[in-house]
């Protein structure tokens, strides 16, 4: 983040400064009261498990210039103290990043979507960095947090920046993408996500339509132009719109070559001719050959060439829990449980059972969270699914578990079981060399100490 003086802060979120006597500079903006140093502006949030206002003092003790408080806080900062008075600390949080990402004339691409968008994210960063010095969010910082801290880490040495919005309630995105202010816009996929709040296909059609809503019509959205709901988005952006996709009436038409354990071959038809030819990418999974096409196209509209593009995609090999993979003992473990809903985990199940295996295809299902009333119909499509594609084991856990196996009992061997702990044994027991383990769920469901716990006992043996 540039310096600045407190004042530019104390007008983009309209607040009341008080004993700013010399003319306070900022040089970064912080929300943890456990990292402040002088120069900092202390942000004290709120949420449904915390109070960043009982911290106060910590942060002035660690040097904090300045603090950011809700004029209904009862804790007051020493007297003295340079201090922005607010009535929503979060807000103004957000305010601030908008009115510093005003101050930046970059690239700026918003990923947004149902699924894939940290990939997409952190491909499409790759990708531009091998032309431009590019700013991404880290990991999924995709609120109203997560957004505003990434957009104050902009600098004048950035020529472009791709950030990540998620939404798990109807209206949080727009927000967000108006701090944003994208000229770029990627939408990997659309999908059946936080139905518990969207209610149907329909409600997320409606918020991820926000992005394209937002985009200026000298921008470009990129879309995955396989999904019938491509058609509504496009319909709803005056931005100029690139489908990128397996069909026909895509501008960038895939073409699936081999998919490998540890990477995928695909050809690829380009409206530029220099990016069409052969492309490999160092995941697998056809649903993330999907999402890698789409960063090829971003990238090429913004300037990267298809060689460098090329070798980035090939030397970028992932995301921890999420299609990470990884061998022990001769089994081969796909790590895909930092979140699930419907749709995602329907291409975790397809890419199990298109990779090519020497033993058999082991299915560890997690249950899917906030589907609300689609819970139990969503738990038997999956299972549905398991069966349809002839998988050799089932085995799920949680509240939705025998839903799951009873929907996947055309494979072979099906297990439910109500608890991590409980169905740990008969996975260890189960689990032998040769055999490929596909493991996800939503992130509630902590999965990932299933692989803990597995690699443990294989190391073992």
């Amino acid at each position: 983040m540039e310096p600045l003086p407190l004042h530019f802060f104390a007008k983009a979120v309209h607040g009341r400064l008080v004993n700013d006597l010399g003319g306070t500079g900022i040089e970064r903006v912080v929300t943890d009261s456990r990292t402040t140093r002088p120069g900092d502006l202390f942000v004290a949030l709120r949420g449904d498990r915390f109070d960043a206002h009982d911290f106060v003092s910590e942060a002035i003790d660690g040097g904090a210039s300045a603090v950011l408080c809700s004029e209904s806080n009862v804790h007051r900062p020493p007297l003295g103290l340079p201090t922005l008075w607010v009535r929503d600390t979060r807000i103004a949080l957000g305010q601030i990043a908008a009115a510093y990402r005003a101050r930046h004339l970059v690239q700026m691409v918003c990923v947004a979507g149902s699924n894939g968008k940290t990939t997409t994210k952190e491909w499409l960063a790759a990708l531009l960095s091998t032309r431009f010095k590019t700013l991404h969010s880290e990991a999924s910082s995709n609120n109203d947090v997560g957004v505003p801290l990434s957009l104050l880490r902009l600098d004048s040495s950035y020529a472009a920046a791709v950030l990540e919005a998620g939404t798990n309630h109807p209206g949080e995105l727009t927000p967000l993408i108006r701090m944003i202010a994208p000229t770029v816009g990627l939408v990997p996929n659309i999908g059946r996500e936080h139905l518990e709040h969207f209610l149907n296909l329909q409600g997320v059609i409606d918020e991820e339509s926000a992005l394209g809503e937002a985009l200026p019509s000298s921008g470009t959205l990129f879309l995955n132009g396989d999904l019938l709901e491509s058609d509504i988005l496009a319909q709803r952006t005056k931005a100029s719109v690139v489908r990128v996709g397996f069909g026909p009436q895509n501008h960038w038409i895939i073409r699936l070559i081999e998919t490998r354990w540890k990477s995928t071959r695909f050809h690829l038809i380009a409206p530029k001719i220099a990016w069409t030819g052969e492309f490999e990418l160092g995941m697998n999974g056809r649903h993330m050959v999907g999402n890698a096409a789409l960063t090829l196209a971003a990238a090429a509209e913004m300037g990267v060439g298809p060689e460098e593009a090329r070798s980035a995609l090939a030397g970028f090999h992932g995301i921890k829990q999420r299609l990470h993979c990884s061998e022990i003992k001769g089994v081969r473990l796909i790590d895909d449980t930092y979140n699930a809903n419907t749709d995602s985990m329907l291409a975790a199940l397809q890419t199990l059972a298109d990779i090519p295996c020497l033993g058999r295809r082991i299915a560890i299902l997690g249950d899917m969270a906030e589907l609300g009333s689609n819970s139990e119909e969503s738990h038997r499509e999956i299972g549905a699914a398991a069966a349809h594609l002839y998988l050799n084991i089932v085995i799920a856990i949680g509240q939705y578990a025998s839903v799951t196996a009873q929907a996947a009992r055309g494979s072979a061997l099906c297990l439910a079981f109500d608890s991590i702990e409980s169905a740990l044994p008969d996975i260890h027991r189960l689990v032998q060399s040769g055999d490929l383990v596909l493991a996800k769920a939503s992130r509630s469901s902590q999965l990932e100490r299933v692989l803990q716990s597995l690699r443990c006992n294989l190391q073992k043996k």
